[in-house]
C-alpha cells in the first residue's frame, strides 16, 4: 500500500536539462551555415549530418540534395533555396538571413520556441523577424 497521505501529491519531477522542443531529429546541414547553427541544433538535442557524408556528386543540385536526405531519412536545414516541386516528405528549414553566427543561432532558437514539433512535408522559412510555415509543393 502507498504511504503517501491521500491529499498530498508526489514531488514534481526535475526538469530535463535540454529545452522542451521536438524529439531528437537528424538534420542534414546544407548551404552557407555557420558553426553556431550546428551548435544551436546540438543544444536542442539534435544530431547533425554534413552533406559530404551523403553526396556522391561534388556539386549536387537541389534535387539530389533532397533525394539524398529523403533516402537517409534526414530533415534539411539550409541557407540556400532548395524549394521545388518534389516528393520530399521530411521537414525543410530555410534560414533566409543576412547575418552570421549570432543571427543563425538566434534563428534556430526562435524556430523551436515557435514550433515545438515540425511537421513533415512543410517548409519553415526563418527570416530576421519571423518564422513562416507552408506546405512543400508536390509533384
Amino acid at each position: 500500500m502507498d504511504d503517501t497521505p491521500p491529499n498530498q501529491h508526489a514531488p514534481p519531477s526535475t526538469p530535463s536539462p535540454r529545452p522542451a522542443t521536438i524529439a531528437r531529429v537528424r538534420w542534414l546541414l546544407h548551404g552557407n551555415l555557420t558553426t553556431a547553427t550546428g551548435d544551436a541544433l546540438k543544444r536542442h538535442g539534435h544530431q547533425l549530418v554534413e552533406l559530404p557524408e551523403l553526396a556522391t556528386d561534388p556539386a549536387p543540385n537541389a534535387a539530389s540534395v533532397l533525394a539524398a536526405a529523403k533516402k537517409a531519412q534526414l530533415d534539411v536545414l539550409t541557407a540556400d533555396p532548395l524549394e521545388q516541386s518534389t516528393d520530399f516528405n521530411r521537414s525543410l528549414v530555410f534560414l533566409q538571413l543576412a547575418g552570421g553566427d549570432v543571427e543563425q543561432d538566434d534563428a534556430i532558437d526562435r524556430l523551436f520556441k515557435r514550433y515545438k514539433r515540425l511537421s513533415p512535408g512543410r517548409i519553415y522559412t526563418v527570416t530576421g523577424s519571423r518564422v513562416k510555415v507552408r506546405q512543400l509543393p508536390t509533384l
